[in-house]
């Protein structure tokens, strides 16, 4: 009689581990959102059918393609950012995130301007964008550019020059080449 009340017992909390473990388990499987690290840009569009990522034409050669992280969410805000590693330094240099302008807290980027120097109005490819002139936390160059795009907030960060950082923004887009005046005036 004891033995059977050991086995019963034994038997219903396998049962609750077993279900708990399910219902665990079921919702990462029927619902693929929220922010999720991805191994390649095909994954983000068939995965989460999201269809226009914003890629340079324009990469530097001491970048190191493919990215080394792809994080993207397609709910409740869509979003993808990535990073992208300098060949002899082994370190993320370039950041390019997009996302859904009504996103309250997009995902931060893994490298962050600390110390804003100068704000400037830009263009690029007759959009209006923000450049920002910045240093990372070693003091090393952070600057960074944004602007609305296709229904997308584009952000690119990087440990490089404002003319670097220009060229691969305006590389992300169809239309003219880049040009050398960047700098945007509203009274003109």
């Amino acid at each position: 009689m004891l033995i059977r009340k050991y086995l019963l017992f034994g038997a219903i909390m396998s049962a609750t581990v077993i279900m708990l473990a399910l219902l665990n388990w079921f919702p990462s499987a029927v619902q693929k959102e929220g922010i999720r690290k991805y191994k390649s840009i095909e994954d983000v569009e068939n995965q989460l059918k999201i269809r226009k990522i914003f890629l340079p034409a324009y990469f530097p050669q001491y970048l190191i393609w493919p990215p080394a992280e792809i994080y993207a969410q397609r709910k409740p805000y869509k979003m993808v950012l990535m990073h992208f590693t300098n060949y002899e330094r082994k370190e993320i240099v370039l950041s390019i995130r997009q996302v859904d302008p009504s996103d309250p807290a997009p995902l931060v980027s893994r490298i962050e301007p600390v110390t804003i120097k100068q704000r400037d109005n830009v263009l690029i490819k007759g959009r209006k964008g923000l450049l920002s002139i910045a240093l990372c936390p070693g003091g090393e160059p952070c600057n960074s550019v944004t602007w609305r795009e296709e229904g997308y907030d584009v952000e690119i960060i990087a440990k490089d020059s404002v003319k670097e950082l220009l060229k691969i923004a305006d590389s992300m887009m169809e239309g003219r080449p880049f040009s050398g005046d960047r700098v945007f005036n509203p009274g003109k």
